[in-house]
């Protein structure tokens, strides 16, 4: 009895001792469990909002890149000499071709006079109506570039007479009108003269935005403008009301409403960011980003991705409640019970975790996409820093080549000293070499101030009303006794030039530091042959023209011919042509080049308003 006692008392305390393990064994195991639970939550929450912000993003700046088309394509026309020709025939191709490119999101481009009337527009092509937005005279988009000479972009519109919504990029055409002469200056003012709008279907723009959604992500996109109006919503009723009307805010659960309304308003203050909604089991992702347009903030793009992550992560927390509970209830047969739930609980574990892998790897995929973009932003960085390279090596090479002679120079004189009288003979031959690569140097710095000025956006115009004649005859005579003095070399090049009187107002010394580079550049790439100097008045403007026999334009250049540091030899900086760009922008000019037709040489252009003296 004493030995069966003990027997009992053992199998007693083994049991007790499986029991209390068991026990404890369910107990960690239940704690292992919802720590995994909540730590895979935590994870697949902050995939989704990653998701989300990279989603938002990259609408965003597809957004972007489209209206910056748009921009593109008003500012290169509100520049063309046809308009202020009214030239239609031209404008109207220049509006399809302008439609063309933009279609996927514009509806049409408009040619408006200064009295509000349509002139033409892109649809000519398709109807015969041109006039298909009524009342232009009252719309913002009319009105405020004539008021504030400016580009104006609108919130969403709805044309009388169609339930279609639009919204508005308009550009005003302004015209130089001199007032009058005083202090040797004569005064001008910017005159409007119409305006260029292109219109933006709403629809079309919610559509394009949905399609580039990529296509494992279930989500809607909405638009407001800075003061809460929605621009697009996946529901066409809400375009045009603000966010706190009872029409939108019906729409969202009681529950839900204030956090919801603090969100949009973060995204309204330009802000971005993803932030997550729990309503009854279920979650919502609502990411937002800012919409930039020219340095300008205009809208907000959100984009919400429901999911059902809450609900089935808590599911999960509690079948392990359940499994560890019936572990600690059965204590019989307990190692065949506790290996079959183990064994159980690793497939559906592994089941999750293959769920959840193939999640993640949706998401590599969307990170991918975003390294190729950093990978094309880098190219782009290494490009500017191989130019930047190129320049501090052509830079230097510029200021070397002067500074050498000029030492040279200065140590023979100082070898020819005379020590007792302190004097020496220099010879004018030595006085002009030193003299030209000064005037080298000097050159070289007055270019790169005026690259500082430009990029500080202080580059100043004093317009004087003068001949044109004046500038190029002196110009062409510099040029002419370089080259027959041999100061540049040998080279056997003729210039021609008829000299025609023309007027036209601007900076003096700025239209002459842009002729002088043109003709500098065409004598640098020309060891024989012409150079020809053209002027053409077209009533309009006045068109001037350098056309030499030299080595081209390098098509590796071309693309960006008019760029900083653009230079494909050791005869420049490269910002000689960029200098004259800005100056030529700054009178509301234009400036090209061509290599020319026979296949030799180049031909540089640039235009400028022709004003009528007063």
């Amino acid at each position: 009895m004493i030995g069966l006692s003990v027997f009992k008392n053992n199998v007693s305390l083994l049991l007790i001792i499986i029991i209390i393990g068991i026990g404890s064994l369910s107990i960690i195991s239940y704690q292992s469990a919802s720590f995994t639970a909540d730590q895979i939550k935590k994870i697949a929450e902050e995939d989704i909002k990653s998701n989300a912000r990279i989603q938002a993003y990259d609408l965003s700046r597809i957004l972007v890149h489209s209206l910056d088309s748009i921009n593109s394509n008003l500012k290169v026309l509100t520049s063309s000499p046809f308009l202020f020709e009214r030239d239609i025939d031209q404008v109207q191709n220049l509006l399809y071709s302008a439609q063309s490119s933009t279609l996927n999101i514009t509806d049409a481009y408009y040619w408006i006079d200064v009295n509000g009337r349509i002139v033409t527009s892109s649809k000519i092509y398709q109807t015969d109506k041109a006039n298909e937005i009524l009342d232009t005279q009252n719309q913002p988009f009319f009105l405020n570039p004539k008021k504030t000479l400016t580009p104006y972009y609108s919130t969403s519109i709805t044309s009388k007479g169609s339930p279609l919504s639009f919204l508005y990029i308009s550009y005003p055409l302004i015209k130089q009108q001199i007032l009058k002469y005083q202090n040797n200056t004569y005064n001008t003012e910017q005159i409007f003269n119409g305006v260029l709008v292109a219109a933006i279907s709403v629809k079309s723009l919610g559509v394009f935005l949905q399609n580039e959604m990529t296509s494992s992500i279930i989500g809607n996109v909405g638009l407001m403008d800075r003061e809460g109006v929605i621009i697009y919503a996946r529901n066409q009723s809400l375009i045009g009301n603000n966010y706190m009307s009872n029409e939108f805010q019906s729409l969202i659960p009681h529950e839900l409403r204030e956090s919801y309304n603090k969100i949009i308003k973060k995204g309204l203050e330009g802000k971005s960011l993803a932030e997550d909604l729990t309503y009854n089991g279920s979650a919502i992702t609502l990411s937002y980003e800012p919409i930039v347009i020219s340095g300008k903030y205009l809208w907000t793009l959100y984009v919400s991705f429901p999911h059902q992550l809450a609900s089935n992560v808590g599911s999960l927390i509690a079948q392990q409640n359940n499994f560890s509970t019936l572990i600690v209830v059965i204590t019989g047969s307990v190692t065949f019970g506790i290996i079959y739930i183990i064994l159980s609980w690793n497939k559906r574990l592994e089941g999750e975790v293959n769920t959840r892998t193939g999640e993640l790897k949706n998401t590599n995929i969307s990170l991918m996409k975003s390294n190729e973009l950093l990978e094309e932003a880098n190219e782009q960085l290494k490009v500017h820093d191989k130019m930047q390279k190129e320049f501090i090596n052509i830079a230097a090479h510029e200021l070397r080549t002067p500074i050498m002679p000029i030492l040279g120079e200065v140590e023979i004189i100082e070898e020819d000293l005379d020590p007792k009288t302190k004097t020496v003979k220099v010879e004018e031959e030595q006085i002009q070499l030193i003299i030209r690569n000064a005037k080298r140097l000097d050159r070289l710095a007055s270019d790169i101030l005026d690259v500082t000025k430009i990029e500080s956006n202080s580059l100043k115009l004093e317009k004087v009303y003068f001949n044109l004649n004046d500038i190029l005859s002196n110009s062409i005579r510099d040029i002419q006794n370089q080259v027959s003095s041999g100061e540049i070399g040998t080279k056997n090049i003729k210039i021609f030039y008829e000299p025609v009187d023309i007027n036209v107002s601007g900076d003096k010394e700025r239209i002459n530091q842009v002729v002088s580079n043109l003709l500098s550049n065409a004598l640098k790439f020309t060891d024989e042959g012409f150079i020809k100097i053209k002027i053409e008045n077209t009533n309009k403007s006045v068109i001037v023209s350098v056309e030499d026999t030299g080595s081209g334009i390098h098509p590796e250049i071309f693309p960006r011919l008019f760029c900083k540091f653009a230079t494909k030899s050791d005869k420049g900086t490269g910002l000689g042509l960029y200098i004259s760009k800005n100056i030529i922008d700054a009178h509301s000019g234009q400036i090209w080049a061509q290599n020319n037709r026979s296949g030799i040489g180049a031909t540089f252009f640039f235009s400028l308003p022709l004003d009528k003296k007063k």
